[in-house]
This record gives C-alpha cells, sequence and structure tokens, in this order.
C-alpha cells in the first residue's frame, strides 16, 4: 500500500511548506517543512494548527523586515564591520 502524503492535499499550506523546501539556505523553517511533508495524516492533523500560526506570523515579519529594509538597512554581520561604526551605529 502507497503512504499517502496529507500535506500535499492541503490547500492553505502546501505551497507555503514548498516554499520552504526550495529555499537553498539551511533553515529550522526548511526542516520542518520536509518534516511535515512527510507526516502520517495522524501527527500532521496534530501539526496542521500550529502551522497555520506559524505561517501568519512568518508573513507579519516579512512584512515589518520589507518595512525596515525600506527605512533603514539592517547591520547583518557585525563581525565584518570596524568597531567604531558598529558602536556608533549602536548607540546613535
Amino acid at each position: 500500500m502507497r503512504r499517502k502524503f496529507v500535506a500535499f492535499d492541503d490547500l492553505d499550506l502546501k505551497s507555503w511548506l514548498l516554499k520552504l523546501i526550495a529555499d537553498p539556505s539551511p533553515s529550522f523553517l526548511g526542516a520542518l517543512a520536509e518534516a511535515v511533508l512527510t507526516a502520517s495524516p495522524e501527527d500532521y492533523a496534530l501539526v496542521r494548527p500550529c502551522l497555520i500560526r506559524l505561517k501568519e506570523k512568518c508573513r507579519r515579519e516579512a512584512k515589518r523586515s520589507h518595512v525596515q529594509h525600506n527605512t533603514k538597512p539592517a547591520l547583518t554581520d557585525q563581525s565584518r564591520e570596524s568597531p567604531k561604526r558598529v558602536a556608533a551605529e549602536l548607540t546613535g
């Protein structure tokens, strides 16, 4: 008997989960999406409400991050910046 993957039938989450997996950078969400896509129907039913909340939270944070990036660029890697510049940005 062939195992049915329930997440592929979920119209609310399928595209989001596949998008997470397609992202080439390793992440917690990508690993979670891979696990969820192979979950049994019982396990998927258990985790689905949390996934919907997580998807909404990620969407809100992405919007907030987009607004912040448009106003002032975020400092991505402080170890590459000069110590004086980093101190000035943090204090001012």
